[in-house]
This record gives structure tokens, C-alpha cells and sequence, in this order.
């Protein structure tokens, strides 16, 4: 009797592994099929012509680097990425050191980007440069939304206060300021006259919708392939 249960023993492990291996089998063409259907990431490109003719644009990059900056932003784009000693010379620069400053300026905002490479190891290190015409885009969008932001906290508080303005020159002073110069312009002297608090807002309002305009219009730019 010993004997017999032996053989069925053995083929109960048999038909087990079998089943293990049948699963196995059905779960790596799941995890496969898994891999296949995971989308690649979309390719995003920036319509660089019209980016570059906005005023916000050429005045951002101007800020941060100087209109050299700005001429150096311009020909990466255009001319894709270019090794540090070649684009120097493009641009009529006398040494690549010239050109250093530009470039660790557009590069402390994300406006540009570099790899550096090198043919041995006691050779100097050659620097490729390419411009992220991307951050640009986030940047700017940025500033839009800052200033949405404290254009809706400054409105909280026009409604709260009073406001005068110089029918002169327009200038515009709150309650405290008004008292000090007795109701008159500090810079030309007329009287000045009290703003309706809803107007204050309306033009609060009005900038606002603006700028979400303005983000409308740059968002535009940016497409997905």
C-alpha cells in the first residue's frame, strides 16, 4: 500500500508545477503587454518666430543677461546647441572667457543649458550650449501669475480704504498719503479728488483680465507631438 501513494504523491507536484508554470507564463504576458501599452511622452515644441517678437520676451531675457544676453539666447535658438569657442566667435566675441558671463547669467534663470566633454584625460573641457526656449515660456507665465495674485490681494484691500487721484497727471495716492500733502498732487500741486472704490476695483479687475489673456496668447505657443 506504501508504495502505491508513493507515484501519486510525486504526480500531485508534477500537475503543481505545471499550474505554477502556466502562471508564471499568463502573468509575464500581462506585465509584457503592460510595457506595450505604456504611452511615450509627447514631444513639446515652442513657436520660437513668435515667442521671441513679444515684448515680454526680448524684455525678460534683456533683464537678466544684457542685450548681449539677449543676442546670445537669440542665436542658440536658432542655430541649436554650439560649442562654447565656436559661438564666441560667431557672435565676434574676442575669447570664449567674453562670452562666459552671458552665458552664467541665462543659465542662472534655466534660460540655457550645457554639457561639457572632453578627449582624454588631460585635456581641457570643450562646453556645448543650447537655450530652453521652454523655461522662457514657464517664466514669464510665472510672472503673469504673480502679479494676478497680488492684484487679488490688493483688491481685498481697495475695498477697505480710500483712494485720491490727481486729475492732472493721474497719479493716484491712498488716504494717508492725500492727508499728508493736504488733498494736493506732491508733484504739481492740484486737488486732488476722491475715487469711487468701485472704480479702483474695475480697473483691478480689467488688469487681471489682462493678463490672463496675455497667458492665454503665450500658452498658444506651445504645442505636443
Amino acid at each position: 500500500m506504501a508504495k502505491s501513494k508513493a507515484p501519486i504523491r510525486k504526480q500531485k507536484v508534477k500537475n503543481r508545477s505545471k499550474a505554477k508554470s502556466k502562471v508564471s507564463k499568463k502573468a509575464m504576458k500581462k506585465s509584457a503587454s503592460k510595457k506595450k501599452s505604456i504611452p511615450r511622452p509627447k514631444k513639446i515644441i515652442i513657436d520660437t518666430g513668435k515667442l521671441l517678437k513679444m515684448e515680454e520676451s526680448i524684455k525678460f531675457v534683456t533683464d537678466v543677461a544684457g542685450e548681449k544676453g539677449l543676442e546670445i539666447f537669440e542665436y542658440l535658438i536658432n542655430k541649436g546647441e554650439m560649442e562654447e569657442n565656436k559661438l564666441a566667435l560667431a557672435l565676434k566675441f574676442e575669447r570664449a572667457n567674453a562670452i562666459r558671463k552671458y552665458l552664467y547669467r541665462l543659465y542662472s534663470k534655466g534660460l540655457v543649458s550645457y554639457i561639457k566633454t572632453r578627449k582624454g584625460s588631460k585635456s581641457w573641457y570643450t562646453y556645448y550650449w543650447s537655450a530652453n526656449t521652454q523655461r522662457l515660456v514657464f517664466l514669464i507665465k510665472e510672472s503673469y501669475e504673480d502679479e494676478i495674485k497680488q492684484t487679488k490681494k490688493s483688491m481685498e484691500l481697495n475695498k477697505a480704504e480710500d483712494f485720491y487721484v490727481c486729475g492732472t497727471c493721474n497719479r493716484r495716492y491712498d488716504i494717508n498719503k492725500a492727508l499728508q500733502n493736504d488733498f494736493r498732487c506732491p508733484y504739481c500741486g492740484s486737488v486732488l479728488d476722491h475715487l469711487e472704490q468701485s472704480q479702483v476695483i474695475q480697473d483691478k479687475q480689467s488688469r487681471i483680465d489682462f493678463l490672463n489673456d496675455k497667458i492665454d496668447k503665450l500658452l498658444k505657443l506651445v504645442k505636443e507631438k
